[in-house]
């Protein structure tokens, strides 16, 4: 991040020659890093090659890096556990593999990613065609493959629109489609697929990451439809409108493009997608939020709780009580980081005379710490101290679910003693 920073901060960055102020440069650095795609300079204007490079190169670490960095230290240090850990770390779904397997974990999941990206860049470069010449069609492919593939929303149309001008192009929309859920349902759940092929033979996660995905982009649609039809859509063609919705949908949740101006869109949608972002996409994938699998365990459990269970069941399977337990801990955490993030953007704006609306403040912290990148276009008016209060929020977004998952799993020791059982009121 803070070489990222010192490269954006170059006045041979920019097409202006200017330097770049260093909290704008700042800004840029760990929303490409975090692959968030919130922005307070627009790329396509304000950066020029090398700087646009940088930003490549910060995406495609963020997002590459995420997927194996993690697993080749995690797996490094517990490569000579003993065997109760071990098989601790086996029911708690922990990594337990030997530093060499993590390696070659790591190259496959390298070969996937740049294999994915090479033929979106090659797809995407041939749409571009159309519009410029092969060198910046080129340039467009690449930098929107990664940029999608990795989730990280930032594009090169200038003037913050974003993807706005593609809403009827079927091509990129589902070439964009294709390469944001190729990110956001993680190497590990599409090699689940590639490799049982049939449902049951799947893994119970897979089933759940495939299920819950499903099920969360079809209510975008339906929302999306039916608050935005004559709304924010209303000027559109009505044959677009609903590969709008869907690009709305599976973009919304996790990357963070767009083919709507979400600063005309209602309330109703605002709020909406609020919490679609606040979910966001697989563990171990590109994608931010808190997960599908960390909610839907949340749920599972308290559907299990309304029908009369003792533990909760999903697929034929018991969920162990320490899962459901992490689950909600991460929740909850991550509601009071909100909390306080939205309070503290809040504060800021009002002392320094902004005081935008309430529910796009809210969007824009909820927004940073998924990682997600959709923004109502406040971004780039928000003072030094409200920049700085996203940037920490993007930073605590992009760790913080790994970060927690395991530190609490860390945390957990067999207890020797039980204490006695009370009744506490609630309800």
């Amino acid at each position: 991040m803070l070489v990222g920073t010192l490269l954006l901060m170059l006045p041979w960055a920019t097409r202006s020659g200017e330097a770049t102020p260093p909290v704008d440069a700042l800004f840029t650095s760990m929303s490409a890093l975090s692959v968030t795609g919130l922005v307070t300079r627009d790329t396509a204007t304000h950066w020029n090659w090398f700087g646009q490079g940088v930003i490549l190169v910060l995406i495609q670490l963020g997002g590459l890096g995420f997927m194996v960095g993690a697993s080749i230290v995690l797996s490094a240090v517990m490569g000579g556990v003993g065997s109760v850990r071990r098989q601790r770390l086996i029911s708690e779904n922990l990594p337990t593999l030997s530093l060499r397997d993590s390696v070659l974990m790591a190259r496959r999941i390298a070969r996937f990613t740049f294999a994915v990206e090479g033929i979106g860049a090659l797809l995407l470069t041939l749409r571009f065609m159309g519009e410029r010449d092969l060198p910046g069609a080129l340039w467009h492919g690449v930098f929107h493959s990664v940029s999608a593939f990795c989730n990280a929303g930032f594009d090169l149309q200038g003037n913050f629109e974003s993807l706005t001008a593609f809403e009827g192009s079927i091509m990129l929309n589902v070439i964009f489609i294709v390469l944001i859920q190729a990110g956001a349902l993680s190497y590990l759940a599409l090699h689940d697929v590639a490799q049982n092929r049939r449902w049951r033979r799947l893994s119970v996660n897979t089933r759940i990451v495939l299920t819950f995905n499903a099920f969360l982009i079809l209510l975008g649609v339906v929302f999306f439809l039916a608050a935005e039809w004559n709304g924010a859509m209303v000027e559109s063609r009505e044959w677009t409108r609903p590969l709008q919705a869907l690009f709305e949908s599976v973009s919304g949740r996790t990357a963070g493009f767009t083919t709507t101006d979400f600063s005309q869109v209602s309330t109703v949608t605002t709020y909406s997608w609020i919490g679609l972002m606040f979910i966001g996409g697989a563990s171990g994938s590109t994608a931010g939020g808190i997960k599908l699998t960390t909610v839907a365990i949340v749920l599972i459990a308290v559907l299990s709780e309304i029908r009369g269970r003792q533990e909760p069941e999903v697929f034929q399977r018991r969920i162990p009580m320490s899962l459901v337990m992490r689950a909600t801990a991460i929740v909850t955490l991550f509601l009071l980081i909100n909390f306080l993030t939205t309070l503290a953007l809040a504060s800021t704006e009002h002392l320094y005379g902004q005081d935008p609306p309430f529910v796009t403040i809210l969007f824009e912290t909820v927004s940073a710490q998924a990682t997600n990148g959709l923004t109502t276009g406040i971004t780039p008016g928000l003072s030094t101290p409200g920049k700085l209060i996203l940037v920490g929020a993007m930073f605590v977004g992009r760790l913080g679910p790994l970060t927690l998952a395991y530190a609490l799993a860390e945390r957990k020791r067999p207890a020797r003693y039980r204490l006695p059982e009370t009744t506490v009121h609630i309800g």
